[in-house]
């Protein structure tokens, strides 16, 4: 199946031939489709105080309205009923909703219209602009007032419309008023009052009212302290996790709410009839009967209650892309605000003991039961912690009730402010725990337990549990709570104050701690879901090894503790929950403080316990052996566990050797018996001993004197068994009990030490061991003697040999020398002048004597250090000598294997290399260099000869490159030869050049450079020094060469130059800073205008990267480094363009200083007097964002309009051109401002006889120069619209510049151009040059068309109503005349009655018309002579006005009402059969008087309207329109109503004409036995209605009453007689003529009739009244009306 293209398939359709159809929209089902979504309860009074909120409003006003119920209350009824719960019963027929925020504005009014517009104030919390719209959900048509203007909605089949007034009078509150389509129960007060109490907690409302007429039920007032700094802490981030929002700043408020209500909204009807009954029930068998409250006493009291808040109010600044704020912007109708507002409310527990939390009205503003999302008012969404949080930046769903998280864009910008919310809990909870840790500072113990509760209460409060409906919202502020912190803990209670979480430990059963900070049991039993999550989450942990280590560094163990740690840490060990690294860091701080050793213990250098089988326990014991008393009671097990071993014999031994005694007892160098005791230990476990430790035992007491002797205390060496007996004074040992394997171990002599000997026989004053004289020994002979006994000499001997002086030396005197100091005979060696060991003969290597000798040190050869002191001596045959040897011999000697010294300065340099006054100067190693070129750099370099064996003496070829570039920066190249020189030997090293060094040079002026305008004497260039990142390689021929400093060092140093930083060319960056800097030099230096304009392109076209770099363009727009031009005139006085030759003159200025040149005409008159920008697009951009401004923005434009001509034809003419061809204008166009609809909309052409235009310019000296010209056309502002005027000779291109520059936000000159073009080309041009005329023409067209269907629809539909009018008519006329059909024989019918048959037919069987049984104007006509003759002139018109004021059709229906129910009645006609009996013309006139009714509504409204009465051609029925609305109830019970700019002061003004007038209306209603809510007074200014008819309702015009006969009516005498019976009489026919409408609607014959009836049926009782009144008056019985005051005492 071949695919469709579908894109060809569109375009084929959009250009078909058929008509366009409009998108039309059922308004009614579209308002009901909104209303679906709001489903909440109270949304009508949510949307009202949210507008209240927007405005600012500070105080709102609810009014519910009723009428009467059968019990008699009246809407006004207050405290004068009954039964006050009889107010719960009232009907409210309508809702008053006041604030007294601003007015509306014009496009609010607009706006309040339109669907779906939203408020696009950012601040405000309004978005959808559909909320208003809720009112329809109880209201059918609404009503709304403000300032000076009001707006009436109402119906139109489907269609909503609205109408607009002018109200005479400016009032500060701005009302809504909501008719109920049906008489409502009043809400539910209990929950109402509660909505109002939480709508209150946010919004800047200060108070909110609620009433039912008259009667205030709720008075909520808030009062805040002055915000206060909330300082952000460190440890929280104030941004979330994606960057995208941070809060600024924290401040916080305490807030009082205060309510005041009636104790009638808690009660509840159930209350009475079902919990009454069941007490009495169940204390029927009591002795004490029950006591029940009576509500009549208690309902209309008052009760106060009272909160505390706290509420934090955070700064959020917001950090969006682009691409997500257009997004944003579509979806919700507002820009994102840069900077939004988000609160939380939390309550201490302080504020929470002192608030009358137990108040059911502020159920949903404690947040104790969960948080709510507050969006201005509150939502059903929770936010998972005991807080509310109020965001109206949060985008909600439409119906406002859930916050959007499924939208992508929307979602994100809501997750965000609610990690915000978050971050914003955590900054209150930190700063509630920093509240209570501030109050622990001076507590501890048991007194830190009285803020347990303050602590759970904050824990319980940010206890996050899962938010409803929606999980997310709690997930995401739990993610801003937690994530907030910088770090991973969260401040606590703890037995030692407000703690980070990390240094507090859940409670545990280890006893030996006490200093450690616990978290309290209360604690964690009182918020345990808060403790679970921080244990879950490893924020809160049990108690740790680290801990145990903290705690035992802290404090020392003793007594008890010392035990319950030992074997609680042997038990951790044995069980494998401690291993041994923790166990050791443990021991390592554990500290004992026992009593028995009198210090402190520290267990972690206790390594030993005492085994009593081994040793004494009254032994002194090293400090890493515990005493036996500690660990008596623990088993061997336990001690090995912790790590312990048994203290050994050599430990001990070790501790005795290595410690100061104490005293004398326990030395066992000094106390024999001490001394024996050790022995005699040591002796005991000797064979146990490992030879190891017996080696160590040895070692350890060989060289103290613990052997005791005849002599006293010995060493082991000094002492003799007692078989030695060569010399009688030798120490022999005393001891008893110690085995003698143990003293030879230890030293002990069986034989006469060698240095006896030594000393005895090598003195010539020594006897020999017979006692003789004897010779001394040479060195030989001892050496001898000693190689025959070598292996008999103890160790100690030999090393005492190697350190004594026993030989002699070759050519050297002076006595005996060691033998290590001396070298073997050798000659090589004599050539070097060492000391040579003296020996006769042949020295033979391998000889005993000579291995012996080698043994005790004698030197082979000499080292290395020996040899570079030769080689650094005086004597240069013998240095020489040195190096060869030490060259020679380097591996032989192993020479290698020694480190060469370098502190010795003892190598040659090289003389080619080297200042001759330093050529015998010797250095050290790494001193000289073997590379030549190091001697650039001032290195010195090694003998040339030496440098094969340049390793042997450790030197480097070259320097290191610290030195180096060290050496480079303390004297640079000072030509550019030595550069070359330099510089190439550094970039045969590039790759030793690391970053650092880099950094070093860069910014180092080594670069020698010619100075172009510094000379020498001789005239040649000086060189000055650059750095590297100053210069760039390359020829000169480059075009900033001149301005530039290029260097070419060739290619072997070139590259050094570049490692170094330098470029090829200058950044963008450079170019810039050097064109702000030296404009005039860079200017110079390009000879001309054409390449500084190149370079100035250049710069604005990487504008956009050189922007970042903010003081760059602030250097810029100070700077005058841009070039504008001015075009002078060659000639003074050209008169003509083309004669007209100018200069451009180019200067240097700031960007302030020039302008862009937006409108050429403007441009013309002044270009010889300002500098203009270079006009191209790149240029004039770069100079536009520098802060040059445009032409239009300088130039100031004056029209003066000449006087209008009556060509209107030709200005319409021009203005049906421009909205034509405007179309095709915009149809090829960017950046479109206005379309052709609003030019049709918006713009007027009217024709005027001349124009002149004044352009002005300001200069930089405050003038202004003015240019005068005349032009054709001209643009100004009227109203709301614009008007083109234009003179009879227009030119197209002069309209055409003022239109582009209205339609278009950039307009080009070419654009006039095209605009001329178009509107004077003909349309069938226009078509062969492209254009799509045709499409224009159709869709014009098809708009006609489309209108007439329109119109002929709404005619069809008009028609059609009025024939199922007329059938439904027709159908209850059937009705009637069947019903009447039994009574047509037997009771004569009268035309127009009550019942009687409708058209009878007559003998002949042809239907007769009915006539009325007598002429209209017999009887009234006479009615009229006798009792108004003598008052013609005042009441001139006065009846005209009655008959011209008939009732009012609004709001009622054109039907009429029966005893039992409502029929149409026909005209009568006469029947001149039979006359009308009269009991049933009283029938008929008693039903039209029962049909009365009272208006419960507070306002009227009545269009006017006019009908062609059929039975006389030349009478219209006009009915004249009433606005009026409810004042107050007089106290006769008469309602009076007032027009609505009428101010209350007219009641306390006109109250005594009032009572007279309701006096006389009672009279009346009296007459015809009306109930007094039917009769109605009203007021207005100059209507000509004396009365009228709504519906049933009587209503009567004050006004008239005053001026006729109120004076008349309060005279004394004969007067007062006969004013109150003409007044009596005046009003009654009036009531006639009314009640009369109740019948008949029109002003007809057949009104007339039934007027003529009433007065005819009622006049005798009229007249009996009056007789009544002449007689009360005489008598003086009735004088003037009471007083307003006394009227209402005798009321009540």
């Amino acid at each position: 199946m071949a695919a469709f293209d579908y894109n060809a398939l569109r375009t084929q359709t959009l250009h078909s031939s058929h008509e366009e159809e409009a998108v039309t929209v059922n308004t009614r089902a579209l308002i009901d489709k909104v209303l679906a979504r709001y489903s909440g309860e109270h949304t009508t009074l949510r949307e009202l105080l949210q507008n209240a909120a927007d405005a600012n409003a500070s105080s709102v006003e609810i009014r519910f309205q009723s009428q009467p119920l059968n019990t008699g209350l009246t809407a006004s009824a207050g405290s004068d009923v009954e039964d006050p719960r009889d107010l719960l019963k009232l009907k409210c027929r309508r809702m008053l909703v006041k604030n007294d925020g601003h007015a509306f504005r014009e496009e609010d009014w607009q706006r309040l219209k339109r669907i779906a517009e939203g408020n696009p104030d950012e601040t405000k919390i309004g978005a959808f602009g559909v909320g208003f719209y809720s009112v329809f959900s109880d209201c059918e048509e609404p009503f709304v007032a403000s300032g000076d203007q009001a707006m009436a909605f109402y119906w139109r089949g489907n269609q909503l419309f609205t109408r607009r007034a002018k109200l005479p009078n400016s009032d500060r509150w701005t009302t809504f008023l909501l008719e109920s389509r049906e008489p409502a129960e009043i809400p539910d007060l209990k929950g109402l009052c509660k909505f109002l109490a939480t709508s209150l907690t946010f919004v800047k409302l200060i108070s909110i009212s609620l009433y039912i007429d008259e009667n205030c039920l709720l008075e909520l007032t808030k009062k805040a302290s002055p915000p206060m700094p909330l300082k952000i802490p460190s440890s929280i981030d104030p941004f979330t996790s994606s960057k995208i929002m941070r809060i600024a700043e924290v401040q916080t408020e305490r807030v009082q709410i205060d309510a005041r209500y009636m104790k009638l909204i808690q009660y509840s009807p159930t209350q009475q009839s079902i919990v009454a009954p069941v007490l009495r029930s169940l204390f029927r068998f009591t002795s004490q009967p029950v006591v029940s409250v009576s509500a009549e006493q208690d309902l209309l009291q008052y009760s106060t209650r009272t909160i505390f808040l706290r509420i934090a109010n955070a700064k959020v600044n917001t950090f969006i892309d682009r691409k997500s704020a257009v997004e944003l912007e579509r979806a919700t109708k507002k820009v994102p605000p840069k900077i939004t507002q988000l609160a939380i409310l939390t309550m201490s527990k302080p504020e929470y003991d002192a608030s009358e939390t137990d108040a059911t009205i502020f159920e949903g503003v404690v947040p104790s039961n969960g948080g709510k999302v507050f969006i201005g008012f509150p939502t059903h969404q929770t936010t998972g912690i005991k807080a509310h949080i109020s965001a109206h930046s949060v985008i909600p769903t439409v119906e406002r009730e859930s916050i959007d998280l499924n939208a992508r864009i929307v979602r994100d910008w809501n997750c965000e402010l609610l990690k915000i919310a978050g971050i914003l809990s955590r900054i209150m909870y930190y700063d509630e725990m920093g509240t209570i840790g501030a109050q622990t500072k001076e507590l501890s113990g048991k007194d830190m337990e009285a803020l347990y509760e303050s602590a759970i209460h904050v824990m319980r409060q940010f206890t996050f549990t899962d938010s409803t409906p929606s999980e997310n919202v709690g997930r995401h502020i739990l993610s801003g709570f937690w994530q907030a912190s910088k770090e991973t803990f969260i401040e606590l209670l703890s037995t030692k104050g407000v703690l980070p979480s990390n240094q507090i430990r859940l409670t545990t059963d280890i006893s030996f701690l006490e200093s450690l900070p616990m978290l309290p049991k209360a604690l964690s039993d009182g918020a345990p879901a808060f403790v679970k999550a921080l244990v879950d989450n490893k924020i809160l942990v049990e108690v740790t090894m680290a801990d145990i280590v903290n705690q035992l560094e802290n404090k020392a163990l003793s007594g008890v503790q010392v035990i319950e740690f030992l074997k609680w840490a042997a038990r951790q060990r044995l069980s494998g929950a401690m291993d041994p690294d923790a166990l050791h860091r443990l021991m390592e701080v554990a500290i004992i403080s026992d009593e028995g050793t009198g210090g402190p213990i520290i267990l972690g250098n206790i390594r030993y316990t005492v085994n009593k089988s081994k040793l004494h326990d009254d032994i002194p014991l090293p400090a890493d052996t515990i005493p036996f008393h500690i660990t008596k009671s623990m088993a061997p097990r336990d001690l090995e566990a912790l790590g312990w071993s048994e203290l050994g014999v050599a430990e001990w031994l070790d501790f005795l050797c290595s410690r100061k005694p104490l005293s004398v007892k326990v030395d066992f160098t000094i106390n024999p018996e001490f001394a024996q005791l050790v022995l005699s230990i040591i002796s005991k476990n000797w064979d146990k001993e490992p030879q190891g430790r017996k080696d160590y035992l040895v070692m350890s007491l060989k060289q103290k004197t613990c052997i005791p002797t005849k002599q006293g205390m010995k060493k082991p060496g000094e002492a003799y068994f007692p078989t030695v007996k060569l010399f009688e004074d030798l120490p022999i040992i005393a001891l008893n009990g110690v085995k003698e394997k143990v003293l030879i171990a230890l030293g002990v002599r069986k034989t006469v030490e060698l240095k006896i000997v030594f000393d005895r026989l090598m003195d010539e004053n020594a006897a020999d061991i017979n006692g003789g004289k004897g010779a001394k020994w040479s060195h030989v002979d001892l050496i001898k003697y000693l190689v025959g006994v070598k292996d008999d000499i103890p160790l100690e001997d030999i090393t005492r040999l190697r350190g004594t002086p026993i030989c002699k030396s070759e050519g050297l005197s002076g006595g005996l020398h060691k033998v290590s100091a001396l070298y073997e005979p050798n000659d090589q060696l004599r050539k070097l002048k060492l000391p040579i060991l003296q020996w006769p003969g042949e020295w033979r290597p391998a000889s005993n004597e000579a291995k012996f000798l080698m043994s005790l040190g004698l030197m082979k050869c000499p080292d290395v250090r020996t040899l570079v002191g030769l080689m650094a001596g005086a004597d240069r045959s013998l240095a020489e000598s040195a190096l060869a040897y030490y060259i020679v011999n380097f591996l032989v000697n192993e020479y290698n294997s020694e480190k060469i010294p370098t502190d010795i300065p003892f190598l040659p340099l090289d003389p080619m290399t080297t200042d001759p006054k330093a050529v015998d100067q010797l250095v050290v190693p790494n001193a000289c260099f073997t590379n030549s070129k190091a001697s650039l750099l001032k290195f010195l370099v090694l003998r040339k000869d030496l440098h094969p064996h340049a390793d042997k003496f450790m030197v480097k070829s070259d320097p290191s490159m610290d030195e180096a570039v060290t050496r480079l920066l303390k004297c640079p190249p000072q030509t550019p030869k030595e550069a070359i020189e330099q510089f190439s030997y550094f970039a045969s090293r590039l790759g030793e050049i690391m970053p650092h060094h880099v950094q070093r040079l860069t910014i180092a002026s080594i670069v020698p450079v010619h100075d172009r305008e510094a000379k020498t004497e001789k005239g040649t260039s000086k060189i000055k020094h650059l750095t590297p990142l100053s210069v760039y390689l390359g020829s000169r021929n480059s075009q900033y060469a001149e301005v530039f400093d290029f260097v070419d060092f060739g290619p072997h140093a070139n590259p050094f130059l570049w490692k170094c930083g330098s470029k090829t060319e200058p950044t963008h960056a450079e170019v810039a800073y050097l064109l702000v800097r030296e404009p005039g030099r860079l200017l110079d230096a390009f000879q001309g205008y054409q390449k500084y304009l190149t370079v100035l392109r250049t710069v604005a076209e990487n504008f956009q990267t050189l922007k970042k770099d903010k003081g760059l363009v602030k250097l810029m727009k100070r700077s005058r480094f841009l070039l504008g031009s001015m075009d002078l005139p060659v000639q003074e006085n050209s008169n003509s363009v083309e004669d007209e030759q100018t200069i451009k003159e180019y200067q240097l200025a700031a960007a302030s200083e020039i302008v862009i040149s937006d409108d050429f005409v403007a441009y013309n008159l002044f270009k010889d007097t300002v500098l203009v920008a270079p006009q191209e697009d790149i240029l004039e951009g770069f100079y536009a964002s520098l802060g040059s401004s445009t032409f239009s923005s300088v130039i100031t434009e004056d029209y003066t309009i000449g006087a209008r001509t009556e060509a209107n034809g030709q200005a319409q003419k021009l203005q049906k051109l421009i909205v034509e061809r405007i179309q095709l204008f915009l149809h090829s166009q960017d950046q479109i401002r206005h379309d052709a609809k609003w030019i049709q909309k918006n713009v007027k052409v009217e024709m005027v006889q001349r124009i002149r235009l004044r352009r002005s310019l300001k200069i930089s000296n405050g003038q202004q120069l003015a240019k005068v010209q005349e032009v054709t056309a001209a643009i100004t502002e009227q109203d709301s619209y614009k008007v083109l005027f234009v003179t009879p000779k227009y030119h197209l291109f002069d309209v055409s510049q003022l239109l582009v520059t209205m339609v278009l936000h950039k307009p080009k000159l070419h654009s006039s151009l095209l605009l001329e073009s178009l509107l004077s080309t003909a349309l069938e041009v226009l078509k062969l040059r492209g254009y799509n005329v045709d499409r224009i023409l159709k869709a014009r067209a098809a708009e006609a068309r489309l209108a007439e269907q329109a119109r002929r629809q709404r005619e069809e539909e008009r028609a059609k109503a009025l024939q199922e009018e007329a059938k439904l008519v027709e159908e209850r006329t059937l009705q009637a005349e069947v019903e009447a059909k039994k009574h047509r024989e037997i009771i004569p019918t009268m035309p127009g009655g009550f019942g009687s048959p409708v058209g009878q037919r007559g003998h002949d069987g042809v239907k007769q018309p009915q006539v009325p049984a007598a002429p209209i104007s017999s009887f009234f006509n006479r009615f009229s002579r006798q009792f108004f003759d003598s008052q013609k002139e005042r009441d001139k018109g006065i009846f005209s006005g009655v008959l011209g004021g008939g009732s009012s059709s609004a709001g009622g229906s054109t039907t009429t009402l029966t005893p039992q129910e409502t029929t149409v009645v026909r005209s009568p006609e006469e029947h001149k059969h039979k006359p009308t009996q009269p009991h049933v013309l009283r029938a008929n006139l008693q039903s039209a008087i029962n049909a009365s009714r009272a208006h419960n509504s507070n306002q009227v409204f009545s269009p006017a309207q006019m009908q062609q009465v059929q039975e006389q051609k030349t009478y219209c029925d006009s009915k004249l329109a009433h606005d009026i609305k409810y004042l107050t109830e007089m106290p006769s019970g008469i309602r009076l109503f007032v027009e609505r700019y009428v101010e209350t002061s007219f009641l306390r003004a006109n109250i005594f004409e009032l009572n007279s007038f309701s006096s006389v209306l009672l009279e009346v209603a009296a007459v015809f036995d009306l109930p007094t809510p039917v009769i109605h007074m009203y007021y207005d200014d100059n209507g000509p209605t004396i009365a009228f008819n709504l519906n049933g309702s009587l209503f009567f015009n004050f006004r008239y009453y005053r001026e006729l006969h109120h004076a008349a009516w309060v005279a004394g005498g004969e007067t007062a007689v006969k004013g109150r019976k003409e007044a009596l009489i005046y009003w009654f026919v009036t009531a006639c003529h009314e009640l009369g409408h109740n019948i008949i609607k029109d002003h007809s014959s057949d009104h007339s009739f039934y007027t003529e009836s009433f007065v005819q049926m009622y006049f005798a009782e009229c007249m009996s009244r009056c007789e009544k009144i002449a007689v009360q008056t005489a008598q003086g019985l009735v004088g003037a009306p009471p007083s307003y005051d006394a009227a209402i005492a005798r009321k009540n």
